[in-house]
Parts: C-alpha cells; sequence; structure tokens
C-alpha cells in the first residue's frame, strides 16, 4: 500500500459514504459510533442531532480519538480504507445556520434517510428541529494509516487503548454473539494488546440506507480476544418498519431534540 497524507485523510472523508469514530468516555473505556464523514473547512467532520447531546457532551471532553474509513459501500471511486488518530473540537449550531450553509449538501448526498425530513425549504421548516446540530470536526489529525476494507458481516471495527494512545482498526470476527469474542486484524496480524475496548458492526440497506442497525460490545481485550462486559444493540438487520412505527419513530426522534435544545447550556 502506498503512503498515506493529508490529501488521502481529505479525499476519502469526501468520498465515503460511511465511516467510524472512536473515542473514550470518562472511564477510560473506548467507545464506537458510525457516522457519516463531511468535510468542514478542509477538516473531516460530521454532525449529531440534540437528540445525543449527552454523546456530544461525552466526545467534547475526550482526550483523544480516531476516525476510521472501512466500508466501500455507497462510496465513489477513489476512496481509500484508513484510520487516523486526532484530536476534536465540538461546535454548537443550535440554530443550524452552520449545518445548513456549509455541510447540509454532502449529508443529503450521503445520508439518503434525511432526505425524508430536511430535503426542502418546505420540510426544513416543518423539522426545524432536527436542523440544529452539533459538529463534531476533527484538529490535529495525525498520519493516517493504510488498513483493510470491510467485506463481509464478519468483518467489525475495534478500538482500544495502546502505548500510541487510542487506536482503532478493522477487524475479523469469528462470534458476535460469544462471551469472549475472538478478534484479528483483517490483515491477520496477532493482536497482543491488553486493553480496554469497543467493537462495533454497523450494516444498512444499500441504497437507502432503510433499516440500518448497530451492534456495540465493550470490554477488556486481551491477547485477541474481547472479554465482553456489555453489549448493545442489534446485528438483525431486518424488514423495513412498517408505517405505525415509521411515525412513532418520527415522534420520538422530535421529542428527543427537543429536549435536547433546551437542556443544550453547558456545552
Amino acid at each position: 500500500m502506498h503512503g498515506y497524507d493529508r490529501q488521502t485523510l481529505i479525499t476519502s472523508t469526501e468520498l465515503a459514504a460511511v465511516a467510524a469514530f472512536a473515542h473514550t468516555g470518562a472511564d477510560g473505556t473506548p467507545h464506537l459510533t458510525p457516522v457519516t464523514p463531511l468535510l468542514l473547512d478542509g477538516f473531516p467532520a460530521f454532525t449529531v442531532t440534540y437528540a445525543r447531546l449527552e454523546l456530544a457532551r461525552e466526545i467534547a471532553a475526550s482526550p483523544q480519538a480516531a476516525l476510521v474509513f472501512h466500508d466501500s459501500r455507497l462510496a465513489y471511486a477513489g476512496w481509500s480504507p484508513l484510520t487516523v488518530a486526532a484530536g476534536v473540537e465540538v461546535i454548537p449550531d443550535p440554530e443550524g445556520e452552520l449545518f445548513c450553509e456549509k455541510l447540509l449538501d454532502q449529508e443529503l448526498r450521503k445520508f439518503p434517510p434525511d432526505r425524508q425530513l430536511i430535503d426542502s425549504p418546505l420540510l426544513r421548516r416543518e423539522n426545524w428541529w432536527y436542523m440544529p446540530r452539533l459538529i463534531v470536526r476533527l484538529i490535529e489529525p495525525g498520519k493516517p494509516r493504510p488498513i483493510a476494507r470491510r467485506e463481509t458481516s464478519g468483518h467489525g471495527v475495534l478500538a482500544y487503548v495502546s502505548g500510541e494512545g487510542l487506536t482503532a482498526d478493522a477487524v475479523r470476527v469469528e462470534d458476535w454473539d460469544a462471551d469472549r469474542i475472538r478478534v484479528r486484524l483483517l490483515g491477520d496480524e496477532p493482536l497482543r494488546k491488553s486493553s480496554l475496548a469497543a467493537l462495533l458492526y454497523h450494516d444498512f440497506a444499500v441504497p437507502d440506507m432503510d433499516p440500518r442497525v448497530t451492534f456495540l460490545a465493550t470490554g477488556l481485550l486481551e491477547n485477541g480476544h474481547l472479554f465482553v462486559a456489555r453489549r448493545s444493540g442489534s446485528r438483525l438487520l431486518g424488514k423495513r418498519p412498517g408505517l405505525l412505527a415509521r411515525w412513532r419513530g418520527h415522534k420520538e426522534l422530535e421529542r428527543c431534540c427537543k429536549a435536547g435544545l433546551k437542556e443544550r447550556e453547558g456545552l
């Protein structure tokens, strides 16, 4: 693989449709979140709604972070699988002005579900609570490192803390349901680390990303095995939700976004 540089990172951010973001919680445990990669003033970024205000606060307090491009689905040609460590800043945008001006077009192109909510001025007025965003931007990114790309549902993203700090990489997973999950780097290099770690699985229907699922396991990584302390989410993609389920999901998202906007002080 050729050497990666800042331009490789910018190009991959521009061309990829999905990425995984790693940060550490207050207790030092790594966390992973699937994100829509965007470019803000030449730096990788992504947004979260005010429904996820607590996540944004945790990210803002995290001393280190990493961004992983591992999934080529819906990406444009020229995308490169890579991982990069960086610092982050969280930019509150409670009016949605920065999001609308610099990121909305990218978001709508890469994340089809948003088109149902904010794809026109009329929809943006009706769903005004969905426009305010917490914008997470990478700052001082390190040197991007090549990784293997996702090829099957047996592949995931692993984040752990090593001597170099927070590291995130693509891995092969033998049994997602095991209490002790064996993981290997996709290049088959052994993982002889002992660290708190998180393992992410993210899947979605192509091309509309509906439905989509996320599964996260956290615990202790020891000699290539993740001893699971907690797991959340699901790996079962299932069928598209019906009309009633969609309406309920929409109303719950609206409620959570409005609640987050009321509590936004302190970020």
